[in-house]
């Protein structure tokens, strides 16, 4: 065969093969985010090219003996080349750090392999002579009808195992162990060494796969049970401690409400003698000054804990109710308006928690110390969309141009790199949209996460 029958043979393979790993990297990763339709157009002719240089550089090596060299040398710098290349697809398409593709891309290339697994059943111990017609048939039967059922049904198998939520569990951690990437990462290697060193490489082919698999897939679910364990520890200590601060802020209203009673029979007396009088106007202007002191005792925090009823979702109750005790400690003016009760969210509660935690603090900067200045926080929960709003007193100007950009701020030294880690959460949801604007002379930033 020459070069170009090859590159003609390994090119319909290698765009299955592709194909299949996008679907895999899918399953991990979750859905492509939607950037438009430019940058879909973009991702096809890179997928296009990355299969032209795949089936060029292939039919190469398999003319020049590469797969052939001691060891399996050849076999390997050709899979981690492979992977390479896959990596940079899934960088390009999900915007996620370079790390992560890395691992997704082997993992993908892992669950893939599973589907191999079926397949190499079909042709195991046989020898194709592709000039032959019934061979050329049948083998060309195994590669574009076993194969890829092989490959579906081990896809289906695999995305209603729950694999995927393992790995974005795992993803999700602060901390995770450099064993196991290391082990995620040499995969490959392992597979081929194993291959290399065995007896019977064609046995060892069909079993290694699988085996790597269901090690990966313990290793996984052993790491996330725990990771939720301690997740469950957290909930509960931060539980703990929203009941301590509901406590408290009980007690507070219970004083208020014992000052308020101590000192009513005293302006009850004032009353009766302003009835006895007639005198109608003042005995109304008194009525609302005691029910104003009323409010401003205890009326404030009744209206708060309200509110914070209306919360559902534990992680952000928990930052609300530390961002309010924060502000009420620093004599910071603060409403909470939460329109529905809210439950839950399509968005990761932890890069939830970060956005809302980056706009409350930033308004808190700005109203610090300032007379006359408020924060309003806003959760509006409807059929198919959420909305959190901060507004606060805008104290300064604002650069709209430069807003959101690394180093940008008004605060001075030390300070600008939130808003640059909001947008880039923000942009990693094509359901996620952000909205910045100055009304009425305060500075409203607001999200709205679309929920179906």
């Amino acid at each position: 065969m020459n070069y170009w029958q090859v590159i003609l043979g390994n090119f319909g393979s290698i765009t299955l093969n592709l194909i299949f790993f996008i679907w895999m990297s899918w399953i991990l990763l979750g859905r492509i985010p939607n950037r438009g339709g430019r940058r879909m157009a973009l991702c096809l002719i890179y997928v296009l090219i990355l299969v032209l240089i795949q089936s060029s550089l292939g039919a190469l090596c398999y003319l020049k003996g590469v797969w052939k060299w001691n060891y399996g040398i050849g076999r390997f710098l050709w899979q981690y080349f492979v992977l390479a290349g896959g990596a940079l697809l899934l960088r390009w398409m999900y915007q996620v750090s370079f790390r992560n593709c890395c691992l997704a891309a082997v993992m993908a290339e892992i669950l893939c392999s599973y589907g191999e697994l079926l397949s190499q059943l079909y042709v195991y111990g046989k020898f194709y002579d592709l000039a032959v017609l019934n061979q050329r048939q049948e083998y060309l039967f195994w590669m574009f009808v076993i194969r890829p059922g092989c490959l579906l049904l081990c896809s289906l198998v695999i995305h209603k195992s729950g694999m995927g939520d393992l790995y974005r569990n795992w993803m999700e951690q602060k901390r995770m162990h450099k064993g196991i990437i290391a082990f995620i990462a040499l995969c490959p290697l392992i597979y081929i060494a194993l291959e290399t060193a065995g007896q019977e490489p064609e046995g060892a082919s069909l079993l290694l796969p699988l085996a790597l698999l269901m090690m990966t897939h313990m290793i996984l679910a052993y790491v996330v049970r725990d990771q939720e364990q301690k997740q469950y520890i957290a909930a509960q200590q931060a539980s703990l401690a929203q009941q301590t601060i509901y406590i408290e802020k009980m007690e507070q209203i219970q004083s208020e409400v014992r000052r308020f009673r101590h000192d009513f029979k005293n302006m009850t007396a004032g009353m009766y003698l302003k009835a006895q009088e007639g005198d109608i106007e003042a005995l109304q202007s008194f009525i609302q000054e005691m029910t104003e002191d009323f409010d401003r005792q205890a009326g404030e925090q009744v209206r708060l804990l309200n509110q914070l009823a209306n919360v559902r979702m534990t992680e952000i109750k928990g930052l609300l109710l530390e961002k309010l005790a924060r502000m009420q400690k620093e004599g910071i003016c603060c409403d909470l308006e939460v329109l529905r009760p809210f439950e839950a969210t399509r968005m990761r509660s932890t890069d939830l928690c970060r956005c809302l935690g980056i706009l409350v603090d930033n308004a808190m900067d700005e109203v610090r110390g300032r007379k006359d200045a408020r924060i309003h926080l806003m959760i509006s929960s409807r059929e198919g969309c959420t909305t959190f709003r901060v507004r606060n007193t805008l104290c300064g100007e604002v650069d709209f141009r430069r807003l959101g950009m690394e180093g940008y701020t008004t605060k001075g030294e030390g300070h600008g790199i939130g808003l640059g880690n909001y947008r880039r959460i923000v942009e990693k949801y094509d359901f996620v949209f952000p909205f910045t604007a100055i009304q009425e002379g305060d500075f409203v930033q607001e999200f709205q996460i679309q929920e179906v």
